[in-house]
């Protein structure tokens, strides 16, 4: 969907699950192998100032959570200056381990939604525009 601005609206899904195949670790400390012996279930996400080897987590401006018996709805948003003085990543959290997406420069807001299910992800999805 355009936006007025020219932009346009993304979609990125957290994966639910980080499996073995996933991760390849080439830099293991000497004389150790590295290896991700089961999946990963998705535990957490959201945004970071900076790329993320460099990188602080974004405070959001608005979140709220909805109940519904056993599950759970949050959607947590941020928003953006133009122009950024910094690159903005979003991050993807199971367990020790995190997938990040740089998000697009003329972003001024991002919306996280995620539900959990007993207090387990189901789905985590980030619309940016």
């Amino acid at each position: 969907m355009p936006l007025a601005s020219g932009g346009t609206e993304q979609r990125f899904d957290c994966p639910l699950w980080l499996t073995p195949d996933a991760f390849k670790a080439d830099r293991p400390p000497a004389g150790w192998t590295a290896v991700m012996p089961q999946e990963w279930r998705l535990e957490g996400a959201g945004l970071l100032h900076g790329a993320p080897d460099e990188s602080g987590y974004l405070k959001p401006y608005d979140a709220k959570i909805s109940k519904n018996g056993d599950r759970e709805t949050g959607v947590t948003r941020w928003k953006l200056d133009l122009p950024h003085p910094y690159e903005t990543w979003l991050y993807c959290g199971y367990g020790p381990l995190q997938l990040f997406k740089r998000i697009p420069v003329d972003a001024t807001e991002c919306t996280a939604t995620s539900k959990t299910e007993r207090g387990a992800f189901v789905e985590t999805v980030f619309v940016c525009k």
